[in-house]
């Protein structure tokens, strides 16, 4: 089987890419380290762990309401929030959603918003009126001047167990509509308390299953080290059946963090996850909360998902890979460059070819031959084309394809130009013409855009920034991280 992938460290060189990513002591890299993933392991650092609140299945997306049930032409989805809220709620009308799991909730949290306060609708169980009206949310004041800056309200409820209807019946605004709405959960907290806030000095990091199918998750920073262990210091992993959630409360300053996910819980025969979720948290001494996250494949392709900063800054926005989990294994069935599939997680993954070229367990195979010297004639016009420019020295295609010594860690424009096929303009934004050159290219990096947009391929697909073909942000004044696999479902 498998050992674990090699790690896609390298030092940044050019300007424009912040040193963010910490090291264990806390100070920031002399040498960067690239934003497309976790750096080699150092010694590890001691994490804290936090007991929280249950909370009761998953977060619930208010635009996933059921018409039957919902007052005809009441209420509507639009942008807003996590990827949609729902609009036009006013007053005598409902909005339901079927099946919901109560589990013993004794609370609610909405996340709501309105230019005005006095938006108030009612929560009933089974049905309106002849049910059980458990509770009410209000918006006392207005959330901000939009429609957009959403606030979270708690709400006590009458403890309710089981799997009910739910209704949410407009009563009372103070405008137009009562409020927008973005999301619910429901808490089990063991009293009348609201749920208790993040414990001092962290940020929640908050992960959710939407794949059809059962995940299990760890989260762990510096050196492989878990956020959560047990008493013989072993890693911990979540059991999220599909819908689930859970919620880590996360040291503020977390470098490397990593999100793993798998199917099948890793062995010392099969340690690699099915796929990860990367990012890192900085808060600067009398500094805003940062939160930094990019979506990357520069390892291997097995699930979409999303990454979604909450916060005050404009950044604080998600980056995906909006495909269904089944659309996605077809795509790795039918699609994956080269054939480079392999099981990994409990699933099967589409290999780069980053991985494929050097990882040792590979080199037996009879495809290196082809792959892993694709770019090699590039390589050389690029030494001759732009000599004292470009100086791979004794690189070839496998150090183009990781973005690695020699050269092609210090110089992201000909590590990307070369990855694009794009030797002949390399500081180019024209997206429509990276692979279409006619030049040789990394098929991988090509597959991994048209099944996913803006996300990174290889590890300087950032460059030029002002191409945007990957999704790195830097959520200012942070207050949660969320991750979210298969977000289509």
């Amino acid at each position: 089987m498998p050992t674990p992938l090699t790690s896609s460290f390298k030092p940044a060189s050019a300007g424009w890419k912040a040193l963010w990513c910490a090291s264990a002591a806390g100070l920031l890299l002399t040498t960067g380290v690239a934003c497309d993933s976790r750096p080699e392991d150092t010694e590890p650092v001691e994490l804290e762990s936090a007991t929280q609140a249950a909370i009761i299945g998953s977060r619930i997306q208010a635009e996933n309401w059921s018409s039957s049930g919902t007052t005809s032409g009441g209420v509507f989805n639009e942008g807003g929030g996590e990827g949609q809220s729902v609009g036009g709620f006013q007053v005598n009308e409902q909005i339901h959603y079927p099946s919901v799991n109560f589990g013993g909730a004794n609370q609610m949290q909405f996340r709501i918003a309105a230019p005005y306060g006095g938006g108030k609708a009612e929560i009933w169980v089974d049905a309106v009126g002849s049910g059980t009206k458990v509770g009410t949310v209000a918006l006392t004041a207005a959330t901000g001047s939009d429609w957009n800056a959403f606030i979270t309200q708690t709400v006590s409820i009458t403890k309710t167990s089981g799997t009910h209807s739910l209704y949410l019946k407009g009563v009372a605004t103070g405008g137009d509509w009562l409020f927008k709405l973005d999301w619910f959960e429901l808490y089990d907290t063991g009293s009348t308390t609201p749920p208790p806030t993040n414990p001092t000095g962290t940020i929640p990091v908050k992960v959710i299953n939407s794949c059809p199918f059962s995940l299990n998750v760890a989260l762990t920073g510096v050196g492989n080290v878990g956020l959560e262990r047990d008493s013989s210091g072993n890693n911990i992993y979540r059991a999220l059946s599909a819908g689930q959630s859970y919620t880590y409360f996360t040291p503020e300053n977390y470098p490397s963090g990593r999100v793993s996910a798998y199917k099948v819980l890793p062995s010392p025969t099969s340690p690699r996850e099915l796929e990860k979720a990367e990012f890192t948290l900085e808060k600067p001494s009398g500094g805003s909360q940062l939160l930094h996250y990019n979506l990357t494949y520069v390892d291997h392709v097995g699930l979409p998902m999303r990454i979604t900063g909450t916060g005050s800054g404009s950044s604080c926005v998600q980056v995906q890979c909006n495909k269904t989990a089944s659309a996605m294994q077809s795509a790795i069935d039918t699609g994956c460059p080269d054939g480079l599939r392999y099981s990994m997680g409990g699933g099967t993954i589409c290999l780069a070819p980053r991985s494929f070229c050097l990882d040792g367990e590979y080199a037996s195979d009879s495809r290196r031959g082809t792959i892993c010297t694709r770019l090699d004639s590039e390589i050389a016009r690029c030494a001759s084309k732009y000599p004292g420019q470009c100086n791979p020295g004794t690189a070839k295609s496998a150090q183009v394809y990781a973005c690695s010594p020699p050269f092609f860690d210090q110089s992201a424009k000909w590590c990307a130009a070369l990855n694009r096929g794009m030797l002949d303009a390399p500081d180019s934004t024209t997206v429509s013409q990276y692979y279409n050159t006619g030049k040789p290219y990394n098929l991988y990096a090509k597959w991994v855009h048209q099944q996913c947009g803006s996300v990174y391929a290889f590890a300087y697909d950032d460059y030029p920034m002002a191409a945007n073909e990957a999704g790195f942000f830097t959520c200012t004044g942070g207050t949660q991280l969320t991750v979210t696999f298969c977000p289509a479902g």
